[in-house]
């Protein structure tokens, strides 16, 4: 765990439980050491991240507690004090997991944020609960690492495991937005204290003028707010910065923010990639438009796949893309330049519904000439997402999710789509494993689809998903903290504030997605004194290295068949490795399009490999 906290370390024990931390210092950096014990001794609490309205809690409860530390952290004892575990939650702000001990009642409370944005692992046998940052952590304590069956299936056929799972069998991931209540003699527990709820409401209004202002106004209000609470630092602070809008209205708001000091920007380029991958023109027009200062970070194909091993292990996760690679290298080189804390645009398309495969969704409400050419023109400006998140070819049975939801929300007939290609590619044993399972089933099984769901507008029902599905697991988790820790680096997301989130759900679908088509409408509007021309007219690009196989040399192709055709491949039992190798030789061949739609399933069977590798064996 020294990654995640290589500053500072503590201990705090009793005959019924052990506390441990590791500190990354960045509030209270002199007096910070955790685990924190309460003046009278019977509450201890340890926190991962941060709590943004700690200042004012601290002058609330001047009066009624001594405080020990100039920590944010400490104001959980207080707030716990008062309001009691599922009381205080409301008064939370901010990206955090903890552990909270209350001696008089012989309970253990691990919570964890309501998005995920921190990952909160636990393990329970007969004997003992251990709770944890990541899984590695409780394989320490001599839980034997296995793949967990039922998360590595839904991998290979809808690329995500299950929220309350890890890849790892008996280890399982306590849910955002819920506490986990272990109390001594008792089975642990689970209460939910958050979940998105959108309005019950199928229209698309048309909204006057003076309206879309007033939201435009109120939403730039919010967001201000939430970027300048999150650059409250002991340490510096940076930002990642693509050439999208997400990450560009955050730099230039910290730019506004910051008196005449330079926001350093850290970008990930593509030299041997095109222009659809490749943003560095787009950034560098950025940093010169807030007058920052622009660190480049230049990423070749050969280096993707000598990271991905370390990606894989400090994530714990799979990938889709070399995306992971990128990110792991991107923090790494934030740490070279002495920072700790970094503020991102995650959580954005979340929050406004700004992916490609959204707008299909809506698209498909359309009918006629309208119908066919907006998607023609979706999948004409689309193609580096094309078979991950807007579906190509077959699919595997989506006939559970139309029952269920009336339709087939775009994103998972995408990851139906890799499902499909990747099961050509299985054991035989695996291959019927996997097909004994209804995988959407199971899926929608988890969620409340009576409650949250039903009467919701179709772009809100695809949106909730995504955001309980791939937020947490992969784009938060895997990508997010899993690559940020690697390198000691915070990162903070000003676009999933509780309260900007919530206040976005109320929003009529007209002020996220205009006319069928421009995307973050209130956004881009909100942006716009902070961001350039290109910016505000350009059309959403998620973040996607360029297909591992696109620009490779002779020589890299040579170590990918190599990786593809040694005995630790084979000897997962999971794939066919003959049909793999075949695989691997016709890529050269292949159409740039199905180059793009076999890069998931060849990132999916090599993150396997490297996860069997690091973990497994």
């Amino acid at each position: 765990m020294e990654l995640r906290g290589p500053d500072e370390h503590g201990m705090w024990e009793d005959e019924l439980v052990a506390i441990g931390h590791r500190r990354l210092s960045v509030i209270g950096p002199t007096n910070g050491k955790q685990p924190i014990c309460s003046p009278c001794g019977q509450i201890i609490v340890a926190c991962n991240g941060e709590l943004y309205d700690y200042k004012k809690l601290r002058d609330e409860f001047a009066g009624d507690y001594r405080f020990m530390t100039y920590t944010d952290s400490e104001v959980l004892i207080p707030l716990y004090l008062r309001h009691g575990i599922e009381g205080m939650m409301k008064y939370l702000i901010g990206e955090f997991a903890f552990v909270l001990y209350d001696r008089r009642i012989d309970t253990v409370y691990a919570v964890r944020d309501r998005f995920g944005i921190k990952p909160l692992c636990w393990f329970h046998d007969k004997s003992q609960i251990i709770i944890a940052s990541k899984a590695k952590a409780i394989m320490a304590c001599g839980v034997t690492a296995e793949w967990d069956s039922i998360s590595l299936m839904q991998s290979l056929s809808m690329h995500y495991q299950p929220t309350d799972r890890t890849m790892f069998s008996r280890i399982k991931q306590v849910e955002p937005g819920h506490i986990l209540v272990c109390k001594e003699g008792t089975h642990p527990e689970k209460i939910k204290y958050w979940d998105i709820n959108y309005p019950r409401d199928t229209s698309y209004s048309q909204l006057t003028t003076a309206e879309e202002r007033k939201n435009i106004d109120e939403f730039h209000s919010l967001l201000y707010e939430s970027v300048k609470t999150r650059m409250i630092s002991d340490m510096p602070v940076c930002c990642h910065l693509s050439g999208g809008l997400d990450s560009s209205t955050i730099a230039g708001m910290m730019s506004n923010m910051m008196s005449g000091q330079p926001v350093h920007c850290f970008t990930i380029v593509f030299p041997e990639a095109d222009t659809e991958y490749d943003e560095d023109l787009l950034a560098t027009e950025t940093v010169e438009h807030i007058g920052g200062v622009m660190h480049r970070i230049k990423i070749r194909q050969s280096e993707i796949l000598d990271n991905l091993s370390d990606a894989v292990y400090h994530s714990e996760g799979l990938a889709v893309n070399g995306h992971l690679s990128c990110k792991y290298l991107l923090n790494r080189e934030i740490r070279k330049e002495g920072f700790k804390v970094a503020l991102t645009g995650e959580g954005a398309d979340e929050c406004l519904a700004g992916y490609p495969h959204l707008r299909k969704d809506i698209i498909a409400t359309l009918s006629g000439s309208e119908h066919e050419d907006l998607t023609r023109r979706l999948y004409q400006t689309n193609l580096a997402i094309t078979g991950t998140e807007i579906a190509v070819g077959n699919t595997l049975d989506c006939s559970t999710l139309e029952h269920e939801l009336g339709y087939i929300p775009s994103f998972l007939q995408a990851k139906a789509s890799i499902g499909y290609r990747m099961y050509q590619f299985l054991s035989d044993d695996m291959l019927c494993e996997c097909r004994s399972h209804d995988f959407f089933k199971e899926l929608l099984a988890a969620y409340e689809i009576d409650e949250l769901l039903k009467g919701r507008h179709t772009v809100n029902r695809s949106l909730y998903l995504w955001t309980k599905l791939t937020l947490p697991n992969y784009i938060l988790g895997t990508l997010g903290d899993g690559c940020e820790m690697a390198s000691s680096i915070e990162g903070r997301l000003p676009f999933l504030d509780h309260r900007l989130f919530e206040y976005a759900t109320r929003l009529p679908m007209q002020m996220k997605i205009k006319a069928y088509a421009n995307e973050k409408f209130i956004l881009k509007e909100t942006a716009k004194p902070y961001i350039t021309d290109r910016v505000y007219k350009r059309q959403k690009h998620p973040f996607q290295s360029p297909p591992l196989t696109r620009f490779f040399t002779k020589e890299d192709f040579g170590r990918l068949r190599e990786e593809f055709t040694s005995l630790d491949f084979s000897c997962t039992g999971i794939f066919n490795a003959h049909k793999v190798a075949k695989l691997i030789d016709t890529i050269p061949f292949m159409s740039v399009l199905d180059q793009t739609i076999y890069e998931p399933v060849i990132m999916l069977m090599l993150t396997i490999k490297h996860m069997n590798n690091r973990f497994l064996r």
